[in-house]
């Protein structure tokens, strides 16, 4: 990071003030910012985001007018994930100097990972109006490039970005994301090599993850994966269990399995328990993933299946997560899964869910534009939020209602069909996150703008997350008295509170009545690119039929029961 030193204009009057009366401390003040900047720049390579802050927030108190320590204050900031501040300081420069571009690409890129899209990109186009080399600029627009699921484009910014800044550690992971996502994993794993080149040495956890990555995309190389073979369009039955669809699958020839239909998943996850039973072995593993419930992490090992088998549909070729499927004690046999079908399958068809039929439509008809596949092993949460089951106040965690919504109050708005109801299908505007999942709109009562909400299938019900409920001041929404137990990807969490919903809404595709847990969405939010806010869970899919498309990416809900009504306010 470069940084040009500012000088100011004195009065004659002042000047020979100083120069009579303190030459030498005006000397050593000045050396003294200088150090400190070159110091705050060192531990800015050296990872240690929180000292750079510190350093940077202590030469902006000596000087409130200094643009270039609070623009590294910003940058700090920025790594440490503290988005909102680093927003506030970079905005402070821009409102001093309207034309500084490097104030404006900061901006945009905190807006952007904060999930404001729409105000991000006015900040990142004015920032390569006022200097065209400004990288931080460019990987904003390629990160929204990549969102918005224009991954060539993408793919191209990035580059751009390296060029202009060879030093920077995350252009080089967003490079080899995308990369994956275009099926070049002997470049991915090139461009995550060179991010272990100049990234520093203190998130350990992070290499061994990349590290892993590595291993499993050269064990990839040019493999052509995701294979598909049987019939063109088919359709399976499927078992709705507490909001979840399973079904049965064989994995290389044996089975049958049983396998939940999960677009919260970006890999699709066989059991440990499974796997070594069909003897299927890691090909690569490293570092910790972390994820929902429990210890709030798991070992990632990855494998690769033969073939999967969905009714008449094969794939051949599948590369998945290997891990422990978490499951209560009493959890009966017919609940338990043996893996979750995630993106990385269902993004080679249109997937059609009917939740009233209780039937699977997969059709890989060739489409009429250029495919990009989503092929996303990158360490994030795999299985999404598998099962949740609530524990109103007062029952034994080791003694679970027996239906996972029984404590709740009932569906009034399935009881009392409304005067108005939707009818015909709704598309869906959805982006992609830096793992590959879908991610939609999605709006709360009192809050004013839209928040972003994970489309997950496998999830039992709705999440919004602790950072959230309170950024939003959502906390007097919470249900008294009522806990709920969270079997998620790293385990089981217990205590979980509810905020009671007076309605629900994506895209002006209302219910009211609804419920959501409360959970710390920390875990996702490291590496889905842009601030996830919640999750869709079958609770308010299973109303609709789903029709999923990612070789376009879209989305459609169609309403199918009467407990959704089309806001006349959107």
């Amino acid at each position: 990071m470069k940084y040009h030193h500012r000088f100011r204009v004195l009065s004659l009057a002042a000047t020979a003030f100083l120069i009579a009366t303190s030459l030498m401390p005006f000397t050593t003040l000045a050396e003294s910012r200088s150090k400190a900047m070159k110091r705050a720049e060192a531990e800015l390579r050296k990872g240690n985001y929180a000292e750079a802050e510190r350093v940077y927030r202590h030469l902006t108190e000596q000087d409130q007018d200094d643009n270039e320590a609070r623009l590294g204050l910003s940058f700090a900031l920025m790594k440490l994930a503290k988005y909102g501040t680093s927003y506030e300081e970079s905005a402070r420069v821009v409102a001093s100097d309207p034309m500084n571009a490097r104030g404006h690409a900061l901006m945009g890129n905190a807006l952007l990972k904060s999930g404001e899209f729409r105000q991000s990109i006015e900040s990142l186009y004015t920032a390569l109006k006022f200097n065209n080399r400004e990288s931080l600029g460019w990987a904003g627009l390629a990160e929204v490039a990549y969102f918005e699921n224009d991954t060539r484009n993408a793919y191209e910014g990035f580059r751009r970005a390296i060029l202009l800044s060879p030093m920077e550690p995350d252009n080089y992971v967003s490079l080899a994301r995308t990369c994956s996502r275009l099926e070049y994993y002997l470049e991915a794993a090139s461009s995550y090599e060179k991010f272990l080149e100049v990234a520093p040495k203190t998130d350990a956890e992070r290499r061994a993850r990349i590290r892993g990555l590595i291993d499993f995309y050269r064990y990839l190389g040019t493999t052509k994966i995701h294979r598909l073979g049987g019939q063109v369009t088919t359709t399976i039955p499927f078992e709705l269990i507490q909001n979840r669809p399973f079904l049965n699958v064989m994995v290389n020839g044996k089975g049958p399995l049983r396998f939940v239909i999960d677009t919260g998943a970006s890999l699709s996850v066989i059991s440990d328990r499974a796997a070594q039973k069909l003897g299927i072995k890691p090909v690569a593993r490293g570092g910790m993933a972390r994820a929902v419930g429990g210890s709030g992490s798991f070992a990632i090992v990855y494998g690769i299946l033969d073939s999967f088998e969905i009714g008449p549909v094969k794939v051949e070729t599948v590369p998945v997560y290997i891990r422990t499927v978490h499951s209560a004690a009493d959890t009966p046999e017919g609940e338990r899964a043996d893996g979750y079908i995630g993106l990385s399958v269902l993004a080679n068809y249109s997937v059609t869910i009917n939740y009233q039929t209780k039937t699977l439509l997969l059709d890989r008809t060739p489409v009429d534009r250029d495919i990009t596949p989503i092929v996303p092993p990158t360490g994030a949460v795999s299985g999404g939020i598998p099962n949740i089951t609530p524990m109103p106040g007062g029952v034994s965690a080791d003694k679970p209602s027996a239906h996972p919504l029984s404590a709740l109050p009932s569906d009034t708005s399935l009881q009392n069909p409304p005067v108005r109801s939707a009818i015909a299908g709704i598309e869906i505007p959805i982006r992609s996150t830096s793992g590959g999942l879908a991610s939609a709109e999605t709006h709360l009562p009192g809050t004013k703008r839209p928040l972003n909400f994970i489309i997950d299938t496998g999830a039992t019900v709705t999440v919004v997350s602790k950072a959230a409920v309170n950024r939003f001041d959502l906390s007097a929404l919470i249900i008294k008295g009522e806990t709920y137990r969270v079997i998620g990807a790293a385990g089981i969490e217990e205590g979980a509170e509810a905020l009671g919903l007076a309605t629900l809404e994506v895209s002006g595709l209302r219910k009211s009545n609804s419920r959501a847990l409360v959970l710390d969405l920390d875990p996702v939010n490291e590496t889905s690119g842009f601030e996830q806010h919640g999750i869709l869970g079958g609770d308010y899919l299973r109303h609709f039929l789903v029709q999923l498309d990612l070789r376009r990416f879209r989305l459609k809900l169609t309403p199918q029961t009467p407990a959704i009504t089309v806001a006349s306010d959107r």
